[in-house]
């Protein structure tokens, strides 16, 4: 986060957003001072967190540059300074830092995980990827990843794109490690870093040193980053500032109640609300949404901790009718909100939204079950025209006398499939299933077990 940020105070006068402004108890808003960091999961203006943020009149920093809306896309890391109610707010700011940028090294398609100046980036289901993907990957392509630092050199990337900027330096945010001030580098993972050719280290008066968030621009010389900058990833917030903000866990305290998330410490409490997991769930690398108040020590008093769950369900097919807020698949009906993370892969819109998806379209989306049969949609997006369906989910009855199994309220004629893999199936085995779907029945073609 830069450094600007943190002592911003807003309440964005001649907006409707009155709840934001005043309509909470809570210090925090009635100040004004809210920032949110999170995935952008689509436009609209921008959307972050389950927030609608209008972008009217938004400045926007990109790459410390001044930049404009269209710079930004979905699956991107950014922060928001503005006001929200929960649904609805208004940035004053959004800014947009690469995690890192450069030249890949290594790439293990089967594992999920690429390396790019020494920082292994690992990717999952809801990683967006612009320009490439991971199969067609080779070690000398330059790419822009952003996400979440895991720690340990570890990145988890909600975007990837292809950086085709040559001419670009090298760019890497982390934290500080094996300093040597004699020699005059550090290390950030496992990419040593040289800032002898660094006139002045912009680290807001602070000494570098071991556990310091920096970023760094420079040039590669052999397997050394050479730093041309170096600039201080500033955490600190004014006190009472609301914050919100997702992202990976890198450290835990449990004695003191304490967990390190984005380089920040957050402190839990009785009173702090936890969904979807509890306080023995809190680990490294387990990824999280937290809200709260920042004290007077710096530290984020958490009032609710969200795990978030990696989706299982997946579905791709052709779009049966649409409202709303939801769209028909296969004859499942799906939800969507504004926590679902929408993009358009078949035409490159960057402003696609749930609006614009018509009878016909083909999309690929991922699934969670809200509650006993229903669904709503993490991940959709609109991809090329296609004869085939996919799904995988997990069983919920058989029938090996009729030769059926129900996925998703989908009674499915499976007896064609091998005997000896259907004998084995258990209600909850998670299977994956390719057919066609001819607008009343699907018509498994190949079915396995995922292991």
């Amino acid at each position: 986060m830069k450094k600007h940020l943190l002592s911003v105070a807003v309440c964005l006068a001649g907006t409707l957003l009155v709840t934001a402004c005043g309509g909470s108890s809570s210090s925090a808003k009635e100040n004004g001072k809210q920032v949110t960091r999170g995935v952008i999961d689509g436009f609209g203006s921008v959307i972050v967190n389950g927030v609608h943020f209008n972008s009217d009149r938004t400045q926007f920093t990109v790459d410390d540059r001044a930049g404009i809306q269209a710079d930004l896309r979905v699956g991107q890391v950014v922060t928001i300074v503005g006001n929200h109610n929960g649904a609805e707010g208004v940035a004053a700011e959004i800014i947009y830092d690469v995690s890192v940028e450069g030249t890949v090294t290594a790439v293990d398609a089967a594992a999920g995980t690429l390396t790019v100046l020494g920082q292994t980036v690992v990717t999952d289901a809801m990683t967006i990827f612009e320009g490439l993907d991971l199969a067609t990957l080779t070690v000398g392509q330059r790419v822009e990843v952003s996400g979440y630092s895991a720690g340990e050199g570890r990145i988890i990337a909600s975007f990837i794109a292809a950086d085709d900027a040559d001419q670009s330096p090298e760019e890497l945010t982390g934290v500080v490690a094996g300093l040597d001030s004699s020699a005059q580098t550090f290390l950030i993972g496992s990419q040593l870093i040289s800032y002898a050719s660094v006139a002045t280290l912009d680290l807001d008066g602070a000494t570098l040193s071991d556990g310091m968030q920096v970023e760094v621009e420079g040039t590669l010389d052999g397997d050394v980053l050479v730093a041309s900058e170096i600039e201080a990833e500033d955490s600190d917030f004014e006190e009472d500032t609301e914050l919100e903000m997702s992202g990976a866990v890198t450290a835990v305290d449990a004695d003191n109640n304490q967990f390190v998330l984005n380089g920040m410490t957050v402190r839990f409490d009785s009173e702090t609300e936890f969904d979807d997991g509890d306080q023995s769930a809190l680990q490294a690398g387990v990824m999280v949404e937290v809200e709260g108040v920042v004290g007077t020590d710096g530290v984020l008093l958490a009032e609710e901790i969200e795990f978030e769950e990696a989706p299982e369900i997946e579905l791709e097919g052709v779009v049966q009718a649409t409202t709303e807020n939801t769209l028909t698949v296969m004859g499942i009906t799906i939800n969507a909100d504004l926590r679902t993370r929408v993009r358009d892969d078949r035409d490159d819109e960057v402003y696609f939204n749930l609006s614009m998806l018509q009878p016909g379209d083909h999309v690929e989306l991922l699934l969670e079950e809200t509650m006993a049969g229903q669904y709503r949609a993490q991940l959709l997006e609109r991809v090329d025209a296609s004869n085939k369906v996919e799904l995988k989910a997990p069983v919920s009855a058989i029938d090996l006398s009729a030769g059926t199994v129900v996925l998703l309220g989908l009674t499915l004629d499976v007896s064609a499939q091998d005997p000896a893999m259907l004998s084995s199936l258990v209600s909850g085995s998670m299977v994956e299933i390719e057919g066609s779907f001819d607008g009343q029945v699907l018509i498994v073609q190949s079915m396995e077990i995922d292991d």
